[in-house]
């Protein structure tokens, strides 16, 4: 059986380094192992750790879809024709726009995120899903969020109408 992400205990150096690769992916050993004030030998087999236990699952770039000519992101809510879900899993597996899927609960049941050139690009897409199921389409005209997983025991950050202090740590609810 294999360890879940859960399974291994980590501590501040931990955290600490973990806040470090997401903050730069790129960094070398050096400069994380002086981000942390370890060795680097030690950095290494912390990450090393790490990685073999699933907490740290990659390292991507970041890309700009605009950049490459995807203007349009949407999302779309499907609920799947009876026993349909091969069909989807093959849709998922040749459409590279689909950039995210997700398996979900309640009346849907994926929640997929789509970048396209342009609508008939969307339409093609989502016309092939609707032949699987039933499709719900919004575009996305901001994205307001989108940061990487937070780190347990983190302070929240609440951002004021005036732009000062946002990076203060919220105050707690009494």
């Amino acid at each position: 059986m294999t360890d879940t992400p859960a399974a291994r205990p980590q501590d501040d150096v931990d955290r600490a380094l973990i806040a470090a690769v997401q903050a730069d992916g790129r960094a070398t050993l050096a400069k994380l192992a002086e981000t942390i004030r370890l060795s680097v030998s030690a950095t290494r087999s912390r990450l090393r750790s790490l990685e073999e236990h699933g907490v740290i699952r990659d390292y991507r770039a970041r890309v700009e879809p605009e950049a490459l000519g995807y203007t349009l992101r949407a999302i779309v809510r499907m609920k799947v024709h009876g026993s349909l879900y091969d069909k989807v899993a093959a849709i998922l597996d040749r459409e590279p726009q689909i950039v995210r899927c997700l398996r979900v609960t309640g009346e849907s049941c994926y929640v997929m995120e789509i970048v396209a050139t342009g609508m008939s690009d969307l339409e093609r897409i989502t016309s092939e899903l609707a032949r699987v199921g039933s499709i719900t389409t919004d575009l996305v005209y901001e994205i307001v969020v989108d940061r990487p997983t937070p780190l347990p025991g983190a302070p929240r950050r609440v951002a004021r109408a005036t732009g000062e202090g946002a990076d203060k740590p919220a105050k707690e609810a009494l």
